[in-house]
């Protein structure tokens, strides 16, 4: 699967944001959801973001390199011995230009067990967005007799947390994020100068055969008012 989701990755989703139906995707809601008492809002972007020329506006302050160092640390935190490898990430395509002429770079993970991509700004080796792939079946199966949608929310929640520069304490309110995005018409939330979006891709008109894709990426305060973002905040 993890060459669909690259396909995916490089042509069917643009680097900014995208007009996108809802989701309405039946999941059971993941056990651990953040309340609006949670210490989470406190939270700002703050030294996680930079400010770039490219469609956004942002780009994540960390190197791919970086990002993989730090999210190895926190699964070493969390017990999980099952860690990434730079040798693991894979160039997917050639160097191309977003609408604003800033060069960048897809990558996936190549591992079957996990799919993450990254978009990253080639002159500066700097992230641009930190996605989770997966397909619908897979992620409203079961496993075990455990929901599938369960453990890869997670996983996109972990890459946000590591990426978006949050403790571990703000892990269940990115998650109930993610989650937000597959329960009806809003596929992309704002969240305190990030854009959590979910975005999907049916193949041949089977949605149990459709890929989803939860990405992460920060965006300028005049972004957020152009794309008329719904808040989390506000749900």
């Amino acid at each position: 699967m993890k060459r669909i989701i690259s396909l995916f990755l490089a042509a069917a989703l643009a680097l900014s944001l995208a007009a996108c139906g809802g989701s309405g995707i039946d999941i059971s809601q993941p056990e651990n959801l953040a309340t609006f008492d949670e210490p989470s809002y406190m939270q700002t972007e703050g030294g996680a973001v930079e400010d770039s020329f490219n469609v956004n506006g942002r780009r994540f302050n960390l190197t791919l390199y970086e990002f993989t160092s730090k999210y190895n640390a926190e699964k070493q935190l969390r017990g999980d011995s099952d860690l990434l490898t730079m040798d693991n990430w894979k160039k997917n395509g050639q160097v191309t230009k977003d609408n604003k002429g800033v060069k960048i770079q897809y990558y996936y993970y190549d591992d079957e067990n996990l799919n993450l991509t990254a978009t990253v700004e080639v002159d500066c080796d700097k992230l641009v967005n930190i996605g989770c792939g997966t397909t619908v079946s897979r992620f409203t199966g079961k496993e075990n007799g455990k929901n599938n949608s369960e453990s890869i929310l997670l996983k996109a929640a972990l890459a946000a947390q590591v990426v978006c520069g949050y403790d571990s304490s703000y892990l269940n309110t990115l998650q109930d994020i993610f989650y937000k995005t597959t329960t009806g018409t809003e596929t992309s939330l704002y969240y305190d100068g990030f854009v959590f979006a979910l975005n999907t891709k049916n193949e041949n008109g089977d949605k149990e055969k459709g890929l989803m894709l939860f990405r992460v990426f920060p965006v300028t305060e005049e972004h957020r008012q152009e794309w008329k973002l719904k808040d989390y905040k506000d749900m």
